[in-house]
């Protein structure tokens, strides 16, 4: 009778308190995205209060180990060295399912999330989607309003703002190549206006080889992303990092930086001595689509001897109030759980969810989940090659050709492989 109720309580205590009964020195590792807002203490607290409830499990952390390497990489070379994570950030699912590398999550073990089902890859979940941020525009209120320019609304308008801001002496747009990644946030914007708000699913449409991107709607897309990127970022967009964006943006030497919601975390340290506002890249009638980042969360590693742990310590990721709430306000993200989870929300951020309630939201585009996402290799062809030469001027036409020929590469590539 006292063995069956020590059983009882310690089930109660699974339930209760998170308090998981593995076995003296069961270790799980947790390869996670070292960065400014989320520092490698951010992460070592969330080890600490899980093996504060967990007694017996240890939780080693692991990071991108510089700037230069990113953390999909560095993911890359764990599993070619077989070093690969128990748990991970993970960022591109897509090029990990195809050789086994993630496990699948049974139904109902996300119950926690609004959507358990967004990002599946054939039929099955392999993360846990932890935020959700927007990309958008931010830009200097008193600039816009000692020039008398409106929050543009079309995007003749936007061109009619970057014309007289220009005019003005002030460089329109914080833009940056150097880093390799910012610009396209800029790209995705235009492709989620311009073809994902009338197809969202189009992606998947291309991996089944129906459409092409040397397609009108992605072209005149990219051709307004080249305006912006040629015209009116400056004289050295290939030398500018992304700190140096924010430095232009924040010191008021450029009027706007078209970026993703995370900078309301540079927003927040109220350096600034102007007031920042938000609106999404306009189409050509209105303003009413605005693309957003579902692809990052929470995935194991297939190959874990403790699956059951893994799983366990992501629920508490996301059901943990200190824990979850201090990572939303890291960045002032958007939450994906069910339940309500309070935070220090600064007044842009609160403004920027009042907007975008009633406006279509799409993927954005090099970030798609599930189905839709980019085969392998192609995100970061996108990101390293693609808007890279066609924010600096190259015919748009001929590299979205050679974007389907990378699609032609990359789907045999696949096809081997299985």
């Amino acid at each position: 009778m006292k063995k069956l109720l020590s059983v009882i309580l310690c089930l109660a205590l699974v339930c209760g308190t998170f308090c998981f009964a593995g076995a003296e020195g069961e270790k799980i590792v947790f390869c996670v995205n070292i960065q400014p807002q989320l520092p490698l203490e951010f992460w070592e607290s969330i080890a600490a209060r899980y093996k504060a409830a967990n007694p017996g499990v240890e939780v080693e952390i692991i990071g991108n180990p510089s700037s230069n390497e990113t953390l999909f990489v560095y993911e890359k070379n764990l599993l070619a060295t077989d070093q690969f994570p128990d748990v991970m950030v993970m960022q591109n699912p897509a090029d990990f399912v195809p050789s086994g590398a993630l496990l699948a999550f049974e139904d109902g073990e996300l119950d926690y999330l609004t959507d358990p089902e967004v990002g599946k890859i054939g039929g099955k979940q392999y993360v846990a989607n932890y935020k959700k941020q927007i990309i958008g525009v931010f830009y200097n209120k008193d600039m816009f309003a000692a020039n008398g320019i409106e929050v543009p609304n079309t995007w003749d308008e936007l061109v009619a703002a970057c014309d007289k801001l220009l005019a003005a002496g002030i460089q329109p747009i914080a833009q940056g190549l150097k880093d390799g990644w910012p610009q396209a946030q800029l790209a995705n914007m235009f492709a989620g206006t311009d073809l994902l708000a009338k197809d969202p699913h189009w992606g998947a449409k291309r991996n089944a080889n129906e459409v092409k991107f040397n397609n009108p709607d992605l072209v005149k897309g990219m051709q307004k992303y080249q305006t912006l990127c040629t015209k009116y970022s400056g004289d050295n967009i290939t030398g500018i990092t992304y700190t140096q964006m924010l430095e232009l943006f924040f010191t008021g030497k450029a009027a706007m930086l078209p970026i993703g919601s995370w900078v309301n975390a540079e927003v927040a340290k109220g350096e600034q001595d102007f007031e920042v506002g938000w609106f999404p890249i306009p189409g050509d009638e209105n303003a009413n689509v605005v693309s957003v980042f579902v692809n990052e969360g929470l995935s194991i590693g297939a190959q874990t001897k403790y699956p059951e742990i893994c799983k366990d310590f992501i629920r508490f990721f996301f059901t943990d109030k200190e824990t979850y709430s201090e990572f939303l306000k890291s960045e002032q993200l958007f939450a994906t759980t069910k339940e309500s989870v309070e935070y220090d929300m600064i007044p842009l951020r609160k403004n920027m969810e009042e907007q975008i309630a009633s406006m279509q939201e799409v993927e954005g585009f090099e970030s798609m989940t599930g189905d839709d996402a980019f085969l392998p290799g192609l995100k970061d062809y996108f990101t390293n090659k693609l808007t890279q030469n066609i924010a600096l001027g190259a015919d748009v036409e001929a590299e979205l050709n050679a974007f389907d020929a990378e699609w032609e590469l990359a789907n045999e590539a696949l096809e081997d492989a299985q």
